[in-house]
């Protein structure tokens, strides 16, 4: 998948910034997560990211995220 993205964006003239592209690898049950490749350039593995304020680990449950957040973002609305 991610080589069509690359394959997309050069045919568009575009550039993926692999510097700053990282990649969490959630729910593995193993020491090695997969090496992911855009254009040849490995990226960079993490053990979590922040978007919009919370914090996703990847041990964590994607669902159990969810359902902590709902709450307080549909009470905002």
């Amino acid at each position: 998948m991610l080589d069509r993205l690359h394959v997309y964006a050069q045919r568009d003239n575009l550039t993926i910034n692999t510097a700053k592209s990282e990649m969490v690898h959630f729910n593995s049950s193993g020491p090695n997560p997969p090496e992911l490749r855009v254009g040849g350039v490995p990226l960079v593995h993490k053990e979590g990211y922040k978007y919009l304020g919370m914090v996703f680990y990847k041990h964590m449950s994607m669902t159990g995220s969810s359902e902590h957040v709902a709450s307080p973002f549909m009470a905002s609305a």
